[in-house]
């Protein structure tokens, strides 16, 4: 989506240097509703891939937070110490206190996004912060690691060692790597065909938009929020699907960590329920909103 679509921006400061979060909000911020603010995946992706969630106000009248976290693009050369979890915490604090809603919004975070919203739940939690829902994500590097290597080996047809062989080669643009990574991704985040266009632009949109080093297997390699759980106090909805690249190990310890956690499974999807299984996946998201704000 080009920048002139978004309907604003906010100025993010970091080490002296002016970045511009760009955002989107459906709704109106000050009629008293609380909203519910989006955190896409990545790192290095963008919202679009996130606009199911339009009918959390067409349908239901829930004010919605889109924005784009700050990426590569934007910081082109940058060093990889610069990309830490820390910044996009500060980054969602930042936009949150622009719009005026840090007393009063819920967190709605998708794979990457969700790794943020456990963490900023964690070592942020306050009054404002009125429900977390994390989907389709994972609360440690090292399980998140784990769950993608077993779901490789489980592959047919000598797929797992074309995969490793490529990986350990660095030729991972290799046609027959390509064509075992496409089943993969079919099983295991998103099994409609064709992608839907959205999930797609999102895609093209994050090649080559995050610093190399910043992913699980190298800056992000000890990130794990599973022992302090305990101190998210909102009420949290926890969507996982059995065959999500985010497999069960990884997605666990949020029910069992968090008092107040809701889980939910959809046995029809994989990584993407907002498409896979859309009725259901919005009335859920309906139904907890709703609970969440009773409290």
């Amino acid at each position: 989506m080009p920048l002139s679509a978004f309907d604003h921006s906010v100025d993010f400061t970091v080490g002296g240097r002016v970045f511009k979060t760009y955002y989107k909000v459906l709704g109106n911020l000050k009629a008293g509703q609380c909203p519910v603010v989006m955190l896409h995946g990545g790192p290095g992706m963008n919202h679009i891939y996130m606009t199911p969630h339009d009918l959390l106000f067409t349908d239901a009248s829930i004010p919605v937070v889109y924005y784009n976290q700050i990426s590569y693009r934007d910081f082109p050369n940058s060093p990889a110490e610069f990309w830490s979890m820390e910044l996009f915490k500060d980054e969602l604090d930042n936009l949150l206190n622009h719009l005026g809603i840090r007393g009063n919004f819920v967190l709605l975070g998708h794979s990457w996004g969700g790794t943020i919203a456990s963490d900023y739940a964690v070592t942020r939690m306050h009054q404002g912060l009125k429900g977390l829902i994390v989907a389709n994500t994972f609360c440690s590097a090292k399980l998140y690691r784990e769950g993608v290597a077993f779901w490789i080996d489980a592959l047919p047809n000598g797929l797992p060692e074309i995969i490793k062989k490529h990986k350990a080669n660095g030729t991972t643009d290799a046609e027959e790597y390509t064509k075992a990574m496409q089943l993969y991704n079919n099983l295991h985040i998103c099994t409609l065909d064709p992608w839907p266009q959205p999930l797609v632009a999102s895609l093209d949109f994050s090649k080559g938009n995050r610093h190399p080093d910043f992913n699980m297997s190298k800056i992000l390699k000890d990130w794990d929020v599973t022992n302090g759980l305990h101190k998210i106090t909102c009420p949290t909805l926890l969507i996982s699907s059995p065959v999500d690249e985010m497999w069960e190990p990884c997605v666990k310890p949020f029910f069992e960590g968090i008092p107040l956690c809701k889980w939910v499974e959809f046995q029809n999807s994989s990584h993407l329920p907002m498409y896979e299984e859309p009725q259901r996946y919005l009335q859920i998201v309906v139904d907890f909103f709703n609970v969440a704000l009773q409290r």
